[in-house]
């Protein structure tokens, strides 16, 4: 027999828990059904930060889709880890762990796009009290003077534990120095909306353990929610142009009685749309997948934020020790580039672009400290010590694509995120890396520096190839179904509803209309948030939704 249920879930990641949660635990108590292709990761070994690379990243992994880019011609034919979270909690259960919410402005023109203002930093910040818990003990005393130590911004009662970690490695405070030596600011609170200058952000780590959305949102979870995870969705079952059900790979039928939300993440979303007959038309085609609705942009639009490693080998110095395992969050900046800034790539974007980009709190770049040394292949050896940099490029104007390879639902879709293949980004990362070699030669680290490695120097010419033999994906993916004013340039509207059908929602990172300048796992829960207030609102289930978990 088959089941229905008021609201039908796909996919357990950030996004997916939180509007599960959030509708089943409205007064009206509809019926939800939350379905999620992996695991449920609930054990403990899950959960440790000091174990999340271990174990997500070691082959056949069933936290991972381990998925791969197509060969990115203009990086030597390269196949970039794309790596996302299997199973409940998504990508929570196996990403850094960083808590960055991003820019004002990124939200203040996410508004000004679809024109609602429930996207605006005002009301982001709203929903970001909700669903944060902040814990904010600095671990080193010496830095609590510069850190953020109130609440003032923050939430402190919501389900998402944040904390800045429970050790910090001897030498983090070094890296101020570094960065006010190479006249770059600080900042004691990235997450206050201006995120520009370098700080240290708080990560979801608490009491020695992980915070996922699973571990967070679905903990005591009440009796109409049914979470069945191993459940992986075919297709969207339509009655002409509405949305009744989904069918999983196993051949079982879920019917709604009132929606559909998928929240698959930017890359098994537009692969779930484009299954169930929305998409663009000539792609479904070729599949001979009959097409409910032409949908042009469903697996366009793909962003990500791409980052390139350098570091250096230092002379090892047991109370400025750079090595070691700890549960200590990254210092991370994030900063304009007047050289981009006054370059022919930008002058070549369109006005409107070349405004945003100008306003205060939207970066060029970002760098982040204290990364692993296996981003550059490289063995710390005794008496020396590592300490590692990534420059990452915000605010890509380089688009991809998320396509079907076939009609089965488990062959992975084929991506391509086309890093750097714009003219502007090829500016940001090359300027950035140098910037951030400059960061690293600043005196503070210069006396025992024994070695930098990266490009042979800081040429354009040398920055560019060092570039193209080491560049990786930060897994931020977006923008896939994006959110928009109508159905030629968008795949949903404000209310998260899919153009030209009915019953049917993406609730997932997937509706971005463009990447935010963060790590992007608060957007996230943010979109989780807003959706289920809008979904409640338009059901009548009642304010209860903002009830604390």
């Amino acid at each position: 027999m088959t089941s229905t249920y008021d609201f039908i879930v796909v996919g357990a990641g950030a996004s997916g828990c939180v509007v599960a949660s959030r509708l089943a635990r409205t007064s009206s108590r509809p019926s939800v059904l939350l379905l999620e292709a992996g695991g449920s990761n609930d054990t403990l070994e899950h959960l440790p930060a000091t174990e999340r690379f271990n174990i997500a990243f070691s082959p056949g992994s069933s936290l991972n889709w381990h998925y791969k880019t197509t060969k990115q011609q203009q990086l030597r034919g390269q196949e970039i880890d794309y790596s996302r979270g299997r199973g409940l909690g998504g990508s929570t259960a196996i990403n850094f762990c960083a808590w960055i919410v991003g820019s004002r402005d990124d939200y203040d023109e996410w508004a000004r796009e679809v024109q609602d203002s429930s996207f605006g930093w005002e009301n982001v910040k709203r929903c970001l009290k909700r669903i944060e818990n902040l814990h904010p003990e600095i671990p080193d005393p010496k830095l609590r003077k510069s850190m953020l130590t109130g609440f003032a911004d923050h939430g402190n009662a919501g389900p998402v534990h944040l904390t800045y970690g429970d050790s910090w490695l001897p030498d983090l405070g070094d890296i101020f120095v570094a960065a006010e030596e190479s006249g770059l600011k600080t900042n004691p609170d990235i997450n206050s909306g201006d995120a520009i200058g370098m700080g240290m952000g708080s990560i979801c780590l608490y009491r020695g353990q992980r915070l996922t959305s699973s571990s967070t949102y679905l903990s005591g979870s009440p009796g109409n929610l049914t979470v069945m995870p191993n459940a992986s969705v075919s297709r969207i079952i339509f009655k002409g142009s509405t949305a009744i059900g989904v069918e999983t790979t196993k051949g079982e039928k879920f019917l709604a009685a009132k929606e559909v939300i998928v929240s698959g993440g930017a890359l098994n979303t537009p692969q779930i749309l484009m299954l169930s007959g929305l998409g663009p038309e000539e792609k479904l085609k070729k599949f001979q997948i009959p097409v409910v609705q032409h949908l042009p942009m469903v697996g366009r639009n793909l962003q990500d934020h791409c980052f390139s490693p350098i570091g250096i080998i230092m002379k090892d110095d047991e109370t400025k020790s750079t090595n070691g395992g700890t549960q200590s969050p990254s210092p991370m900046g994030w900063f304009k580039l007047p050289s981009v800034l006054a370059s022919p790539e930008y002058e070549m974007l369109k006005s409107q672009k070349r405004d945003f980009l100008q306003r205060p709190t939207v970066p060029s770049y970002e760098i982040a400290t204290h990364t692993p040394p296996s981003f550059l292949s490289h063995d710390v050896t005794p008496g020396t010590s590592f300490l590692g940099a990534i420059a990452l490029v915000m605010n890509p104007q380089s688009t991809g694509t998320v396509d079907l390879r076939s009609t089965n639902p488990e062959t992975a879709p084929s991506i391509d995120p086309k890093f750097l293949s714009h003219d502007y980004d090829r500016r940001v990362i090359i300027d950035s890396i140098r910037e951030t070699m400059r960061m690293l030669s600043a005196p503070v680290y210069a006396k025992r520096t024994m070695k930098m490695l990266g490009p042979d120097n800081d040429s354009d010419e040398a920055i560019w190839d060092h570039v193209t033999k080491h560049l990786f994906s930060s897994w931020h993916m977006s923008c896939t179904a994006r959110m928009g004013t109508g159905p030629d340039t968008a795949c949903v509207d404000s209310d998260f509803r899919v153009f030209g059908v009915k019953n049917l929602r993406v609730v997932d990172l997937s509706v971005c209309p463009f990447v935010p300048n963060n790590h992007t796992q608060s957007t996230a829960y943010i979109v989780g948030e807003i959706a289920a207030e809008k979904i409640a609102k338009s059901y009548r289930l009642d304010e209860s939704v903002q009830a604390q978990l």
